[in-house]
């Protein structure tokens, strides 16, 4: 079964990208294509290495979440497909919004570096720390901050969407020195806790909100989904090739690849004198965005399949003690424990959506998140017809967000930490009266 369900997500990805170069809007095929490079395609690679029990329910979850989001990229396809728009600028009655997202990102980043009172990136590459030392820093930098939860959520509003709003915006009223200034700071903090993922994020959600605001979608779109599709092409040959070299040289490092142990395991468990290295750039995208994801998300499914733990309690949602989250005990248990010099305990193996749906009540709950999912994708498109700028860098933005973040971050973190719960909430604002002409329309 497990093998029926990979080929019958690869066939929905088939369907999708055909029907995206038909209809010459690839940008609406992004989340599908996101998912498939970074989640299928690395379940196929690292298929031996996993479990037969949590790999038969991974593929279930896999499956439930590809058939969603082509679900809803072959929809957007359908609404966006004659939509052409022309070079505009932003509405001047959101301007008062504008100022205060300034006073917003120069106030949060500036509250942080004061409270945490160090920078994890500077200590990274001009400190004497150690990975774990580092690990643990970024840490404090940012989960263990001894601050509200509400500022954690702001912390991320700032890359993701305060961030990349204000650049664009500010492009747009021509003001380049500005947005200049704005850029380096907002890319500064996103990189300062020495992490990926609020860069990638930032730069992600500039090129997205961008490609809906300005020029005619089609032509842009078509860019920038063919950049990153060349992108995802050379992450995936990166990791191929690294997981591949992993496997060839395992003999040099402390750890043999087999069910249980995967080739990132094995780069895991290599020292400084052995180490499996092809150059900088296609070890880390090979590492963070091929092997790394799937792999985390497998141990989920195993951690959660009744050993050692049965399922979370819905309730655990809101559990904001470290060592009480699931991300981290899952960490203890699958990474901690095997390569105690490389982690801090205090470790957080985020997951991808479908697998932290399975913690909860297994393929039923990861169902149920395939489905939310979908009905989110679908809504962002609706209505847009005649959209301000404004409401069109939202949708951009909602966009990217469902692109990139379901193969590292469960739905409850997509929706809030991660802001897009936000911009539906905006979107929502902005097309009040839309719905509301539909709803009497209904009614009469």
């Amino acid at each position: 079964m497990s093998t029926l369900l990979i080929v019958l997500s690869v066939c929905l990805f088939a369907l999708v990208a055909a029907v995206a170069v038909k209809r010459q809007n690839l940008i609406q095929a992004t989340p599908s294509l996101v998912w498939f490079a970074l989640m299928t395609l690395p379940f196929i690679f690292e298929w031996n290495f996993f479990p037969s029990g949590p790999r038969t329910a991974q593929s279930v979850g896999l499956f439930f979440i590809s058939s969603a989001l082509a679900a809803g990229d072959l929809t957007s396809l359908k609404i966006k497909n004659s939509e052409i728009r022309e070079p505009g600028t932003l509405d001047s009655k959101h301007s008062r919004i504008f100022y205060f997202l300034i006073v917003l990102v120069f106030v949060i980043p500036a509250f942080q570096y004061w409270k945490a009172g160090t920078i994890p990136i500077y200590d990274q590459y001009f400190g004497s720390l150690t990975k774990s030392q580092v690990a643990l820093e970024r840490e404090n930098f940012g989960k263990l901050l001894h601050v509200p939860y509400l500022f954690k959520v702001l912390v991320n509003w700032v890359s993701n969407i305060f961030g990349p709003l204000l650049v664009i915006w500010l492009l747009s009223a021509k003001k380049y020195w500005f947005a200049t200034g704005i850029f380096f700071w907002v890319l500064f903090y996103a990189s300062a806790s020495s992490a990926d993922g609020p860069i990638v994020m930032f730069f992600w959600l500039i090129v997205f909100g961008v490609s809906h605001k300005t020029l005619k979608l089609k032509k842009l779109g078509n860019l920038i989904s063919g950049t990153i599709a060349l992108g995802l092409l050379f992450t995936v040959i990166s990791g191929v090739i690294l997981g591949t070299a992993a496997l060839d040289r395992s003999s040099r490092c402390s750890v043999t690849a087999g069910v249980g142990f995967t080739p990132g395991d094995v780069l895991r468990s290599c020292d400084e004198t052995s180490q499996i290295s092809l150059n900088p750039v296609m070890d880390r995208l090979g590492y963070r965005f091929f092997l790394t994801p799937v792999e985390v998300s497998n141990h989920w499914y195993d951690y959660f399949d009744g050993n050692p733990s049965g399922h979370r309690k819905l309730e655990n949602i809101f559990e904001r003690n470290n060592a009480n989250q699931a991300s981290n005990k899952v960490g203890n248990w699958a990474y901690v424990s095997k390569f105690p010099e490389s982690y801090a305990k205090t470790i957080s193996a985020n997951t991808s959506v479908d697998a932290d749906a399975f913690s909860f009540y297994g393929l039923f709950s990861v169902f149920v998140a395939a489905l939310l999912l979908l009905l989110i994708r679908v809504f962002v498109p609706l209505f847009s017809r005649g959209a301000s700028e404004f409401e069109l860098i939202l949708e951009g933005f909602a966009l990217g967000l469902l692109a990139f973040l379901p193969i590292t971050a469960p739905l409850q973190a997509i929706l809030l930490p991660q802001g897009l719960g936000l911009i539906l909430f905006l979107l929502l604002v902005l097309r009040r009266k839309s719905l509301w002409a539909i709803f009497k329309s209904k009614v009469s």
